[in-house]
């Protein structure tokens, strides 16, 4: 599973509908567990990021239409961040190591 963070910032039917987002999400949470995509969390956040969700997905593509269904309702903004384990770090600093020196 690959893991996904999401930045969201409110709009202004958002902030006019902010009363139904609790239940957008867990409705959200549903939907993404048929397409085996996980909602690890959803935070609102105080900052210049309203909102973030942390997803693990199978694949970018399952991650995209995640994405899309959260933009859709019109609520967010989002900017999306692939997220690397430290363990697939350490791989990728040993392969680099071997192979581009």
């Amino acid at each position: 599973m690959e893991t996904y963070i999401i930045l969201m910032g409110m709009t202004e039917k958002g902030l006019n509908e902010i009363h139904r987002i609790p239940a957008f999400v867990e409705s959200l949470k549903d939907k993404l567990k048929k397409r085996s995509v996980i909602l690890k969390g959803f935070y609102k956040v105080m900052g210049e990021t309203d909102y973030v969700a942390i997803i693990e997905s199978p694949d970018d593509k399952e991650a995209l239409g995640a994405v899309m269904a959260l933009g859709k309702i019109g609520y967010f903004t989002t900017l999306t961040l692939k997220a690397y384990s430290m363990l697939e770090m350490k791989e990728s600093i040993d392969i680099y190591s071997q192979s581009y020196r």
